[in-house]
């Protein structure tokens, strides 16, 4: 009997050791994943800040990151690529306590989705002993910047005039009024829509102007962001498809701020077709960008204010005050009769006269711009950028251009105020890049307007701003992005009120950013956004 007693406690008592062995090894297993994860989880994510300071290139019209190609961990300008989209960040790495004793080893593989370039799933394996364990977490990976979006607002959308027929193909992102979180920045309760796709070949007149590969895109990676303001959601609205959705909707303080319910569109989640819906998400928003503020892009981080950049890198500045105009730059620069005389009144109309700004440097090259008028189509050539303070510019006839500065296909043309005056650009035609010269994105003029961009021309294709507000008339397309204070859609004419129920579009065309108008509003790395969508 005492031998039985004597075996059977000795037996219980090696359970007990085997079982919290076994216990021991399981938790230091999974720490040992949840190691692995937590530190490349890291890695990855100062990866692509480090990748997009550095100024990250290529992609195409959908989804995209420049971690698409794979990663340079070492950071030493040597990319290791994804195979078969499984990249293996780290083989049987050693996990210490702390006293430096192993306890365990973890093996981090990172997978992409093969649709979707933003998308990244990271899987650590731990072991222990003989206990094995497994952690993963999803990832989106992405950019907010500017020029990332097919709108980027500011405070004037406040206003709410991004509405009724208004039809959006890419992201939109509104900064709203802090002063006013509970105002409506879209009441969406007409035809209005937000996809996450477009197709050029609906557009049969712009298509030739446009690379093959970004004529047809199934996936923008469209989210709608709202930083102060509430959004409504009725009548016959999509933002996403049920079949295509958007990547994300957050707004102001959530679920709170996003009201009223669409019929037959994902009705379960108030007819917004979404993969996550929530409050605003980013801790460090990008601001509007306001020509009285420091930009801290590539080309401007040196200037105290994006005005005073583009006043110093303008290859052509030209200014009125009063009834004077002078070039403000470069000195003693040579320009024809035909040039200033154009401007004189204020207004820079560009119809029935040819006007000639250009002049040769010393280097030989050409500098300024030039307008030909031909009585069919006409040409607008813009070499370097150039900057026009105290002057409006109208275009009134239907206009390709050609836009170079050094050996890239782009260029930006902005208008200032000055003295109270200038500072609209009015486009009454169409405006598109010359396809024999160029095709878009890789060739691209952007317009900056300190004022007012109104829009009356049905097709549009470039990158804009306008610091007041962006007008588009009824029936009108913008291919590329707009950058606005106010966006807002008007009947025909010469209509300055906003009128919700007019139905125009802007199709976001992604520019790379090597392609892009260096003196757009930019942040150097951008607004790097690291979404966790899963954990388990």
């Amino acid at each position: 009997v005492i031998a039985l007693l004597v075996f059977g406690t000795f037996f219980t008592t090696q359970i007990e050791l085997w079982t919290t062995r076994n216990d021991t090894t399981s938790v230091q297993a999974f720490y040992a994943a949840e190691a692995g994860l937590q530190k490349y989880k890291a890695a990855l994510f100062q990866q692509y800040v480090w990748r997009e300071q550095r100024g990250g290139t290529g992609g195409g019209g959908g989804c995209f990151t420049s971690l698409a190609r794979g990663l340079d961990l070492d950071r030493d300008g040597t990319i290791t690529p994804f195979v078969n989209n499984r990249l293996v960040l780290a083989q049987n790495e050693v996990v210490t306590d702390a006293n430096g004793n192993p306890v365990g080893r973890y093996t981090a593989t990172l997978y992409k989705d093969a649709q979707d370039d933003q998308l990244f799933t990271l899987v650590s394996e731990g072991t222990s002993g003989g206990a094995k364990a497994r952690v993963q977490a999803t990832f989106r990976i992405s950019n907010s910047d500017y020029l990332e979006q097919a709108i980027f607002a500011g405070a004037g959308q406040a206003n709410k005039w991004l509405n009724g027929g208004a039809t959006i193909r890419g992201g939109v992102y509104v900064v709203g009024n802090p002063n006013d979180p509970d105002q409506y920045v879209i009441e969406a309760n007409g035809n209005f829509a937000l996809y996450n796709r477009y197709d050029l070949t609906t557009y049969s007149e712009v298509t030739n102007r446009v690379e093959p590969s970004y004529r047809q895109v199934q996936d923008l990676c469209a989210s709608l962001r709202v930083q102060y303001g509430k959004i409504s959601v009725g009548g016959s609205t999509q933002i996403g498809e049920p079949n295509n959705k958007v990547k994300g909707v957050f707004v102001g303080r959530g679920a709170q701020d996003i009201t009223g319910e669409n019929v037959g569109v994902c009705r379960n989640n108030k007819g917004v077709c979404t993969e996550a819906m929530g409050g605003f998400d980013l801790s460090d928003p990008p601001p509007f960008p306001t020509l009285d503020a420091k930009l801290d892009s590539d080309a401007c981080s040196a200037y105290p204010t994006w005005r005073a950049c583009l006043q110093g890198k303008a290859a052509l500045r030209i200014q009125r005050i009063g009834n004077i105009l002078s070039v403000a730059s470069p000195p003693n620069a040579t320009l024809s009769p035909s040039c200033l005389q154009a401007m004189q009144s204020g207004t820079l109309t560009l119809d029935t006269q040819s006007v000639d700004c250009t002049f040769t440097r010393l280097d030989g090259s050409r500098g300024g711009f030039r307008y030909t008028y031909t009585g069919g189509q006409e040409l607008l050539e813009v070499f370097g950028d150039v900057v026009l303070e105290g002057i409006d510019a109208v275009l009134n006839r239907p206009v390709d251009y050609r836009a170079q500065s050094g050996s890239a296909k782009s260029a930006t043309l902005a208008v200032l105020k000055l003295g109270g005056n200038g500072g609209n650009l009015d486009i009454n035609g169409n405006l598109l890049p010359d396809a024999t010269f160029g095709l878009f994105p890789n060739h691209a003029l952007g317009f900056v307007a300190e004022g007012d961009i109104y829009q009356r021309g049905q097709h549009v294709m470039a990158p804009v701003y306008a610091g007041g507000t962006f007008r588009v008339v009824k029936g009108n397309v913008l291919f590329g992005s707009v950058i606005s204070n106010q966006f807002c859609t008007t009947s025909a004419g010469n209509q300055m009120s906003c009128n919700a129920s007019q139905k125009a579009e802007v199709v976001y065309i992604r520019i790379p950013k090597e392609n892009r108008p260096a003196l757009l509003p930019s942040l150097r790395g951008g607004k790097p956004v690291f979404q966790v969508l899963s954990y388990e």
